[in-house]
This record gives structure tokens, C-alpha cells and sequence, in this order.
């Protein structure tokens, strides 16, 4: 068992490394607001809320509900009917407009920016799962340490821990930057203060150049699928 998760923990820290680029600069800037570590805990336990998630329904056979979606979503990419064409021009619009919208709002003060209104710790537990699954294509470190576990024949208590385990490792680069702001609070404090400064101001103008980018792709494509371009 102990050689297991050493293996464990070796892949979990290499797979870390898809998800802590994503997460470092939200998680910091979580950290330089108001209420620090509420926010960035509850950050932290959203990552590993949804990485231990996705391995179980791993495990308990995720893999045959998409094998059953998958004929699906080809006939959707290859043959769209035109009420989903519709849909996905609409879809393309609200995501533009909506970009749009958020451009012309003029800028806040960070600490407004991230309080309590706009980040709440709770949204912030939202958030961390949410960048979890935008990290999920560059997983494949942690299907293979799945295979690991089920060839390891551990029983259903054992290999729920071995991929508790496996999650802990893999939040552990996001949890030591918590730690960091507990132990040393005056000296961090600049440091994420300042990196939250940054994020609130490039990070709107990002989400606004991400949805209108994608909102102009849906639309396009949708209108070339209707015109047969």
C-alpha cells in the first residue's frame, strides 16, 4: 500500500501542474481581499471537491455514460438540426452582448471587486471547482493513477481514500499558499494585495475578449451551418 501511494502522490503532483497555472493568480487574488482565508480555503476545497468527485464517477463507470453520449455529440458536430442551430446563434449573441455589457461597465476598487457581493467564500468554493473542470482535458495523469488504484483490488473503502489521497496531493501546491497567508500575514499580505490589483485590472478585460471570442465563433458558425458556407 505504501508503495502505491508513493506512485500516487509522484503522478498527483505532476498532474498538479495543468492546474495550478489556471488557479494561482484567482487564488491569490483571493487571498489579497478582504476575508482571505474564508475565500481561499473554501477556493481550495472546491478544486478538491471536484477532482475527487470526477474519480469516483470514474470509477464507478462514467466512461459507459459517455460512451452513450458520444454518438450524440458526433451527430450534433457533423449533422445540427436548425432549432439547435438557432439555439447556438442565440447562445452566440447573449455571450456578445453580455461581453459588450461588461466592457462599458467602468472599472471598481479591487477590495469591492472581490468582496463579499462578487466573491462571497461560498463563490469562491464555485469558482475553484469550476477551474477544476476547465482543467479536466489535461487529466490524463490522473486516469491512469485510477487505473492504478482499481488494478490494486483495495475494495470500495480503500480506493475512496486512495483518491482522497491522490486529491490532497493535488491541491497541496494551491494549499500551501493558504498556509503561506496564515503563517506569514504582514509579509504576504503586499504580495497578494498587489497580484489582486492586477487581476481586477486585466482580468475583466480577459472574461470580455474570452466570451466575445466565443460568442462570435458560436454565432458564425451557426449562421455558416444555416447559409451551407
Amino acid at each position: 500500500m505504501s508503495a502505491l501511494l508513493a506512485i500516487l502522490a509522484s503522478i498527483s503532483l505532476l498532474d498538479s501542474t495543468s492546474i495550478v497555472p489556471v488557479c494561482i493568480v484567482p487564488l491569490s487574488a483571493l487571498l489579497g481581499a478582504p476575508r482571505p482565508l474564508a475565500r481561499g480555503a473554501n477556493f481550495v476545497a472546491g478544486v478538491f471537491a471536484t477532482t475527487l468527485a470526477v474519480g469516483v464517477l470514474v470509477v464507478i463507470g462514467l466512461d459507459a455514460l459517455f460512451d452513450a453520449l458520444a454518438p450524440i455529440a458526433t451527430r450534433l458536430w457533423n449533422r445540427p438540426k436548425v432549432p439547435e442551430l438557432a439555439l447556438q446563434i442565440a447562445i452566440g449573441g447573449a455571450l456578445v452582448a453580455f461581453g459588450w455589457r461588461m466592457r462599458r461597465r467602468s472599472g471598481v476598487d479591487t477590495r469591492e471587486a472581490l468582496g463579499d457581493d462578487v466573491v462571497s467564500p461560498l463563490r469562491a468554493l464555485g469558482l475553484g471547482a469550476g477551474l477544476a473542470i476547465v482543467g479536466l482535458p489535461g487529466a490524463f495523469p490522473y486516469f491512469g493513477a485510477i487505473d492504478l488504484i482499481l488494478r490494486a483490488e483495495l475494495g470500495t473503502a480503500g480506493w475512496i481514500l486512495a483518491l482522497v489521497f491522490y486529491s490532497a496531493v493535488f491541491v497541496s501546491p494551491l494549499a500551501a499558499l493558504v498556509l503561506v497567508r496564515v503563517v506569514w500575514p504582514e509579509q504576504s499580505d503586499a504580495i497578494f494585495g498587489r497580484v489582486a490589483e492586477l487581476a481586477e485590472r486585466w482580468g475583466r478585460r480577459l472574461v470580455v475578449a474570452a466570451l466575445m471570442l466565443v460568442g462570435v465563433v458560436l454565432f458564425a458558425d451557426g449562421v455558416g451551418w444555416l447559409l451551407g458556407v
